[in-house]
């Protein structure tokens, strides 16, 4: 009887490891299956944690400034990582945006201008040509970028053409172009710093004149 009872509790025990165990979940659907927060105070290891063929729609823990573990849903955050924004400007000035303040902060976010176009305002026509004001012969260079200002610490929106303005033929149907407003579209993207971008310092090399060299690597490449 002694053996029988020895056996039940083996039986026992090897079930017990072999069972799913939850924590304000009756019906664990896991190893281990918490409903509820986890704070961990201390190294959490994983080992051996295998390929996650699941990826799409999975949600990421993070450490916030409390020392809690939170799941992050990109869903109902106010930023993601990588946010992607697209601004129009409508009846814009045939002198192209100067200084358009996006009030995006630079201490959080890193802003870059990923592509662009330019309408005919009001009309979507893509027949625009850009007038030289220095000579009509002079193919002037774009200038379309985002930067940090200093003076208010927020990021600004630049898209013009050196010297020139946006032209559109005129009304009476013939070859003239006279100065026209435009539809401009810049397609933004914004970083959040400190979960996946991270600002380096600026690069700054003397060429000597010459038209190709070596810069030095960023720190911590």
């Amino acid at each position: 009887m002694k053996i029988f009872y020895t056996i039940l509790n083996i039986l026992f025990y090897i079930h017990f490891l072999n069972a799913q165990v939850g924590i304000n979940n009756t019906s664990p659907l896991a190893t281990l299956d918490i409903i509820g927060d986890v704070l961990i105070e201390g190294s959490l290891f994983l080992e051996n944690p295998g390929n996650n063929l699941a990826i799409r729609g999975s949600k990421l823990l993070v450490l916030t400034t409390a020392n809690s573990v939170k799941q992050y849903d990109i869903n109902i955050s106010k930023y993601g990582p990588i946010n992607y924004a697209q601004f129009e400007f409508n009846n814009l000035s045939k002198d192209g945006l100067q200084d358009y303040d996006t009030k995006i902060s630079t201490a959080n976010y890193i802003v870059s201008i990923q592509g662009y176009y330019f309408l005919e305002a009001g009309v979507g026509d893509t027949n625009i040509m850009v007038h030289s004001l220095i000579n009509n012969e002079h193919i002037e260079g774009y200038q379309i970028y985002a930067y940090p200002n200093p003076a208010t610490n927020t990021w600004y929106l630049r898209a013009f053409i050196n010297n020139s303005e946006f032209m559109a033929p005129d009304s009476g149907g013939g070859s003239n172009m006279v100065p026209t407003s435009v539809d401009m579209y810049l397609n933004v993207i914004i970083y959040r710093k400190g979960f996946i971008a991270k600002s380096q310092s600026d690069i700054s090399v003397d060429m000597g004149d010459l038209e190709s060299g070596t810069a030095p690597m960023p720190s911590g490449f």
